[in-house]
């Protein structure tokens, strides 16, 4: 009998670009970047060059509307949080949904990420 799961199909194609905002927070030392569409191999340097900035302050990664994570930019997100806790500052990442915590726990990293379920929610955690 086969595994009954509860997952949304969701389509993407591997090339597809991501949206990359960056925002300001609630003060000048908090820095939000916000993605959209799937990460990927195919598309994460730019994110991935944003997130090695040298910027003191905290640095909030929002990842509401990613729709897929694979596992370079999973291995993206642990270089940020093993650089922030080097040079101890603070960071979360924000909004991860089913798909991307189901990979996080199968990876057995998500117990090694901030996260938070909003922007706001980091920010008064966090500053």
């Amino acid at each position: 009998m086969a595994a009954a799961y509860d997952w949304e199909i969701v389509e993407h194609h591997p090339t597809q670009e991501v949206k990359i905002e960056i925002l300001a927070g609630s003060r000048d030392d908090v820095r939000i970047i916000k993605l959209s569409g799937p990460l990927t191999i195919h598309n994460f340097f730019e994110f991935q060059d944003l997130s090695r900035q040298k910027l003191p302050g905290v640095l909030i990664v929002d990842l509401t509307n990613v729709s897929y994570i694979d596992s370079a930019a999973l291995g993206c997100l642990i270089g940020i949080h093993l650089s922030r806790e080097k040079s101890g500052e603070k960071y979360a990442l924000v909004g991860v949904n089913e798909r991307a915590q189901s990979l996080f726990e199968m990876c057995g990293v998500d117990q090694l990420f901030v996260s938070y379920s909003t922007a706001s929610e980091a920010e008064v955690a966090l500053v």
